[in-house]
């Protein structure tokens, strides 16, 4: 199972060692110091695992465990922290995180923990019925959704389903799929000016839509 994993934390160092170790392991990962990137990463079920600092200027670590706990009760929530004090780990788990970690991480430890949590991420095969009742893969979306977002500028279906390892009819059948949701737009544009039928090109949008 590919793990994707999302992070938040002010210090960039620690979201440098998160994406070191989580490619060690050929996880999937995104990481922000926005909390409202975090939160959409959850609201789009682009993750299983978030992994939050407590200690944050924004917004604490604990407002942030509560409002991505109120947008999903199967996303993993993991706190980390600089101390030990009980009353931390307590606090992280009364508002709804499912494990609590100290930093500075080790990797052993770090992949230990999060084998320990793929239980957990099973969820996703009982998961959004809509989108399986279609025929859609939540893992393939979610590649494709990553393949899409990784890339600074739009994307037609053949570069999509060379960098996703997809067929072309596969490929297109998702990005149609996340257009029809708003999480990509279409883009028509003519190649170097040429006549003929336009190409389609998609690039990200995100947020979610309700069909």
């Amino acid at each position: 199972m590919t793990l994707y994993l999302g992070a938040i934390d002010n210090d960039r160092k620690v979201l440098y060692q998160l994406e070191k170790m989580a490619e060690a392991e050929e996880w999937r990962f995104y990481a922000t110091v926005d909390p409202e990137e975090a939160l959409a990463w959850i609201r789009d079920d682009e993750i299983d695992i978030l992994l939050l600092n407590i200690k944050m200027p924004i917004v604490s670590g604990y407002q942030l465990i509560q409002k991505a706990r109120d947008l999903s009760e199967k996303v993993v929530l993991i706190a980390l922290s600089e101390t030990e004090e009980e009353d931390t780990a307590s606090r992280a788990l009364l508002v709804g995180a499912d494990d609590f970690i100290i930093k500075p991480l080790r990797l052993s430890d770090f992949r230990a923990r999060l084998r320990l949590h793929e239980k957990l991420v099973s969820y996703r095969e009982q998961l959004n019925w809509d989108i399986r009742k279609k025929g859609i893969s939540v893992d393939t979306m979610r590649e494709v959704i990553y393949c899409v977002k990784r890339n600074k500028e739009a994307m037609d279906c053949d570069e999509v389903a060379a960098q996703t390892g997809l067929a072309y009819v596969t490929a297109h059948r998702y990005l149609d799929f996340l257009a029809d949701r708003g999480m990509v737009v279409r883009v028509s544009a003519s190649l170097d000016g040429r006549p003929g039928r336009p190409k389609t090109f998609y690039e990200w949008k995100g947020g979610l839509k309700t069909v």
